[in-house]
């Protein structure tokens, strides 16, 4: 019994599978997970999330800039939207990771679908628009 308290206690509350989109320009590489948020009292249960990455390769500070398009059932749902503008400064080697529980205006967070059928649409494809890196 305490081995299966214990086993049940280190379940992780989301899921993750290989990278779903990659995106490489000047030293930065964007790449994103699908993590389905799997804690049960959690208002985001059954959801699934495009978890995104940034990487500077370089050995220099770098500005990254974007406009984050997201297709749902093949219709762009906000490529005239402002607010899926982001920029981050990474340095040297540095690395910024999203997480299943970070604001989805962080810029490192999208809805992908809902498990549970709740929320109509599924995510068909993220592109990045205006995708710039600056030294």
């Amino acid at each position: 019994m305490k081995l299966t308290l214990v086993f049940l206690a280190i379940l992780p509350i989301s899921s993750a599978v290989s990278a779903q989109y990659k995106f490489e320009k000047n030293g930065i590489i964007i790449s994103t997970n699908p993590h389905e948020n799997k804690e049960k009292g959690s208002v985001d249960f059954g959801l699934v999330f495009e978890i995104m990455r940034l990487e500077n390769t370089s050995s220099k500070k770098r500005t990254v800039s974007f406009h984050a398009d997201l297709y749902y059932d093949g219709v762009c749902a906000n490529c005239r939207n402002k607010e899926y503008q982001f920029t981050f400064v990474l340095g040297p080697g540095e690395i910024i990771k999203g997480n299943i529980l970070d604001k989805a205006s962080s810029g490192l967070k999208y809805f992908k679908e809902d498990k549970n059928k709740r929320l109509q649409g599924v995510m068909t494809d993220l592109q990045l628009s205006s995708f710039t890196v600056e030294e």
